[in-house]
C-alpha cells in the first residue's frame, strides 16, 4: 500500500502539469491585455461607448462646434448627438480622433483635452451604431415637422 501522506508520483506530475498551464494562461493572458492597451492608444477612435456611458448624464451631449467640412447636409449645431445622422457622428468621431492624435502629445492641459476628445469620440460612435440599429428615434423637431403645440392642435 501507498503512504497517504506521499502522494503518488503520476498526481505529482498531473498537478505540476496544471500549475504549468495555469501559469501559461496567465502570461498569454497579460500579453493580450498589453496589446490591446498599447491598440487602444494607437487607434484612439477604434472603441465605442457603452450603453451606461451613453445613458449617462453626459452622453448625449450637444453639437457645439462647427459641423465637419465634408458634412453636406443641414447644419446640426444645437442638436444632440441623438438628434443627428450616423453619418454626421461618424465624421465628428474622426474630427476628435484628429485632435487626440495632435493634443495626446502636448502638455498636460492638450493631454487632458485629448482625454475628453477621445470620450466624445467614442460617444459620437456609440450613437452612430444605436441609430443605425434603429434603437433611436430623433424627436418630430429635429426632423423638420410642425410641432402641434404651436398650432393649436391640442397636444
Amino acid at each position: 500500500m501507498s503512504d497517504p501522506a506521499k502522494p503518488p508520483s503520476e498526481t505529482i506530475a498531473v498537478l505540476k502539469s496544471i500549475d504549468l498551464s495555469l501559469r501559461t494562461l496567465v502570461v498569454i493572458a497579460q500579453g493580450k491585455a498589453e496589446t490591446r492597451a498599447k491598440a487602444s492608444l494607437a487607434a484612439p477612435g477604434a472603441t465605442v461607448a457603452s450603453d451606461a456611458d451613453l445613458d449617462s448624464q453626459w452622453g448625449d451631449q450637444e453639437i457645439k462646434a462647427k459641423d465637419p467640412r465634408d458634412w453636406t447636409g443641414e447644419p446640426m449645431s444645437g442638436r444632440r448627438f441623438s438628434e443627428c445622422p450616423a453619418e454626421y457622428l461618424d465624421m465628428v468621431a474622426d474630427r476628435k480622433d484628429y485632435f487626440v492624435s495632435i493634443n495626446a502629445q502636448g502638455t498636460e492641459e492638450e493631454k487632458k483635452k485629448a482625454k475628453y476628445d477621445r470620450l466624445d469620440a467614442m460617444r459620437a460612435r456609440g450613437w452612430a451604431a444605436r441609430i443605425r440599429a434603429g434603437k433611436v428615434s430623433a424627436p418630430a423637431e429635429s426632423k423638420g415637422w410642425a410641432n402641434p403645440k404651436l398650432y393649436g392642435d391640442g397636444l
